[in-house]
Order: structure tokens, then C-alpha cells, then sequence
């Protein structure tokens, strides 16, 4: 039912409509096409074996998504930063990524900054976050409704940065595997993209 809420849910399949031009990163290898469609779909796309994390992945690939060591967790998290400081920037708003002073307790910075006041004469700070759909601890919320595991990791997020001067927005831009944004999310992101 997650599976079948997430492929109906707006935007989500807007992927799709994207034109194969390779100079502005949206050219999909063969292989990631028929990744991205067989998970949609529920179909198995790789043999199973034990990930060097010691977990057993799935034929279906979902672990891949999940997992702590898998390598593209970084990459895609940093493409989707670099799409959402370019973004801003397109709309004439100079960013920073990862700024410095605005640090937690933990060291940890969010993901970007703007240079000028966004509203309120308040600069924005985002952070970015990339939730598996299909993850067991988001398939009872995701059974209800699609966009559940997109807003359980918004909240997370703005707990996480709770603690940033209130002379800050903060901005949680959370993204499931299989497309949905989160709903704050979506309207920054039509705000910064100008529509």
C-alpha cells in the first residue's frame, strides 16, 4: 500500500518529465531507469547478498537505501544541496553551504545559508534529508497516507536545528526515495524556484 500511495502522490512521478540533458545533471543511466521503475513497482533488481555492513540485502534493493555505509546515501544528499543552492541563487539570493557559527552542540551545521535577509528580514537556513519510502519504520505511517515518512523526517529535522538563534528560518527539505516532498518543503522550494 506505501508503495502504491507513493507512486500516486503528487509530484512524484514528475521525474519522469524531466528532459535527458546530460550538461544539467538529469540525463538517468540505463540502469538507474530500471532501478527507479523496479522499485516502484516492487520488482526485483539485484541478487541477494550480504552487504559489507553485515545486513542481508533484499533482491528488491531496499536496503541500499537504508543502509549506513552505502555510498550514494552522501551523493545524494549532496546533489539534492547543490540543486537547492542553485535554486536560491537562480532567484538572485547569494548562499553558503554549511555555514560556519551556526553551529549545535553536536557541531553539526544545516546545509546552506542565505547571505540576505529571506522574510522578515530573517536569512534562511535548510537543511536537506533523503528518507527511504519503503523503510519498516515508516510503513504504518506510509499504509495511511502518502508523504508520511517525508514529514516524520521534517519534524526531525526541526527538532534536530530547535536550537538555532531565533534571528534564523529554518527550512527542512525532506525527500522520500520514491518522490515525495515534504509539504514546508514543497512550498520553499516553489518560493526559491520562483512559482
Amino acid at each position: 500500500m506505501a508503495r502504491f500511495l507513493a507512486a500516486v502522490a503528487a509530484h512524484s512521478r514528475d521525474w519522469l518529465l524531466a528532459l535527458p540533458v546530460s550538461s544539467c545533471g538529469l540525463r538517468l543511466a540505463d540502469d538507474a531507469v530500471r532501478v527507479a521503475v523496479a522499485l516502484r513497482l516492487g520488482v526485483s533488481v539485484c541478487i541477494a547478498h550480504t552487504c559489507r555492513c553485515g545486513a542481508v540485502a533484499d533482491a528488491q534493493g531496499l536496503h541500499s537505501l537504508v543502509c549506513k555505509q552505502a555510498p550514494s546515501k552522501t551523493t545524494r544528499h549532496q546533489a539534492i544541496n547543490d540543486i537547492v543552492a542553485r535554486a536560491v541563487t537562480s532567484a538572485g539570493i547569494p548562499v553558503t553551504k554549511e555555514p560556519v557559527g551556526l553551529t549545535r552542540l553536536d557541531g553539526k551545521r544545516p546545509d546552506g545559508l542565505t547571505l540576505t535577509p529571506w522574510q522578515g528580514g530573517k536569512p534562511l537556513t535548510w537543511d536537506v534529508t533523503v528518507v527511504s519510502t519503503l523503510a519498516d519504520s515508516y510503513l504504518h505511517a506510509l499504509s495511511h497516507s502518502a508523504g508520511g515518512a517525508a514529514e516524520i523526517a521534517s519534524v526531525r529535522k526541526e527538532s534536530k536545528y530547535s536550537l538555532l538563534p531565533s534571528d534564523f528560518i529554518f527550512q527542512p527539505v525532506a525527500f522520500e526515495t520514491l518522490g515525495t516532498l515534504n509539504s514546508s518543503g514543497y512550498d520553499f522550494w516553489a518560493r526559491s524556484a520562483g512559482g
